[in-house]
């Protein structure tokens, strides 16, 4: 809805600057509405905003003034402190800008109420982090769920590294993401892989869409089956990326590989035997 009100704004525009601004908010808009992006691409999309809207309010503060209350809801998505910092700037820097044409009244209670608003947002925001960090420390993300947490996985992963070296097991990690997005269509994912794997094997939750399982296997010609039984049920409806266990693998690093790759199935070939 945004990008659409957008668009019908930067069609009524006749600034070329301003309508070659709002465009690129609304590129911005639709890329974040309509496409999951790695944790990488997400840290580029604030300063991008951010540099948009303030870019917007320096060339046009009589026409956009009211895009500087947009800062305050800036602060809340997840981002650095220092990028918290630099909002906080940036927001001071287009009310300075914006309230020159106002009098003296209108710049002070504009200038309090914005104040006022953004020390909410980063209130709120640091609450949401702790949040965060406390849920990423969990290893099941709620009690009832099946789901096990990414600070869990890693835990793991250096536990199956350490078992392969000792027992000469064969584990290797699978990152799944389906091409649909929605609820409805992650809880069916969910219910697929716990069926797929075994008891004693757990589902782990990477981000918001990505999946990964860690399959442990007697050999690597049994892991061979095992993932190609998976990979032939789930590639019809995600994408899929495999990497043998080792001591450096990152199951994020995987995802945003995964969050790239052109085809369907891809599966990272060991460098060195380590049976």
């Amino acid at each position: 809805m945004g990008a659409g009100l957008m668009t019908i704004t930067a069609w009524q525009e006749d600034d070329p600057i301003t309508q070659g601004l709002l465009i690129a908010a609304i590129i911005v808009l639709t890329t974040l509405a309509w496409r999951h992006l790695s944790r990488r691409a997400w840290a580029l999309m604030i300063p991008l905003c951010a540099l948009l809207l303030l870019a917007l309010l320096w060339h046009a503060p009589k026409t956009y003034a009211i895009s500087v209350w947009l800062w305050p809801i800036m602060l809340l998505a997840p981002q650095p402190r220092p990028m918290r910092y630099a909002l906080l700037v940036a927001a001071a820097l287009g009310w300075w800008h914006m309230q020159a044409p106002l009098g003296m009244a209108q710049a002070t209670l504009s200038g309090a109420l914005l104040a006022a608003l953004m020390t909410l947002g980063f209130a709120k925001a640091i609450e949401h982090s702790r949040l965060r960090q406390e849920l990423e420390r969990r290893y099941r993300l709620t009690p009832e769920d099946s789901l096990w947490s990414l600070n869990r996985l890693r835990e793991d992963l250096s536990v199956e590294w350490s078992r392969r070296q000792r027992e000469n097991v064969y584990a290797e990690l699978l990152v799944i993401r389906p091409y649909q997005r929605g609820h409805t269509v992650r809880w069916r994912l969910r219910e697929r892989l716990a069926a797929l794997i075994h008891a004693f094997e757990r589902c782990y939750r990477v981000d918001a869409q990505t999946f990964a399982v860690l399959l442990i296997s007697k050999d690597e010609q049994h892991a061979a089956l095992r993932r190609d039984a998976i990979s032939t049920e789930l590639q019809e409806h995600c994408r899929i990326r495999i990497a043998p266990v080792a001591p450096d693998l990152d199951p994020i690093t995987l995802g945003d590989e995964l969050s790239v790759q052109n085809s369907g199935l891809h599966c990272r070939q060991e460098a060195t035997d380590h049976a």
